[in-house]
């Protein structure tokens, strides 16, 4: 590529969550992707959602193997792409989690932390007893700083999402990834 781009390609799967799972519950989970204005997707889904999960016995692992595919272009690294997931139990939100692709081309097994965030306000506190739980209107906003530092999270599980990472005219560019050329 001669035009001062580079082409990076991510497909894999959610492979599964593990929180604190009460019997007879249903599970399932959303993704996106979340880059900079210089990247562009050529092919494959910004955002996808999972198929609904059923749990039977406590402290499984809620399988989803939910697939990801997608293709971007860009002209620089700056706003390298993370993954955003949003998991619901029962149409209640669960936890938040987040993470960036790795930089490396390869397979990798990423750890993803869930958090859900907090009441901020006592009328929000009380209101949790009742089965309120907040949510973020935009969860995108979870890949950003901008007022990050104002969310009271608490930890909600964690989770494990297996990609394969293809990159196409990065070194050309005089980036380096990690890979060793002969």
């Amino acid at each position: 590529m001669s035009d001062g781009t580079f082409l990076l390609h991510i497909s894999g799967q959610l492979e599964w969550i593990d929180l604190l799972a009460p019997n007879n519950t249903s599970w399932y989970c959303k993704y996106e992707f979340v880059a900079g204005t210089d990247w562009k997707i050529l092919n494959g889904l910004e955002a996808g959602l999972s198929q609904t999960v059923n749990v039977n016995n406590n402290g499984d692992k809620i399988v989803f193997n939910l697939p990801i595919e997608i293709q971007f272009k860009s002209t620089n690294p700056y706003g390298w792409p993370q993954i955003i997931l949003s998991v619901y139990k029962n149409m209640q939100l669960a936890g938040y989690g987040r993470c960036h692709v790795p930089l490396k081309a390869g397979v990798h097994k990423l750890d993803v932390l869930f958090a859900k965030p907090q009441a901020s306000s006592l009328l929000g506190y009380v209101a949790s007893f009742f089965g309120y739980q907040p949510e973020l209107l935009q969860p995108k906003m979870l890949a950003t700083t901008a007022g990050i530092n104002l969310l009271l999270m608490e930890s909600a599980g964690h989770g494990q999402i297996s990609i394969n990472i293809v990159t196409q005219g990065f070194q050309n560019l005089g980036y380096d990834s990690g890979v060793v050329k002969d």
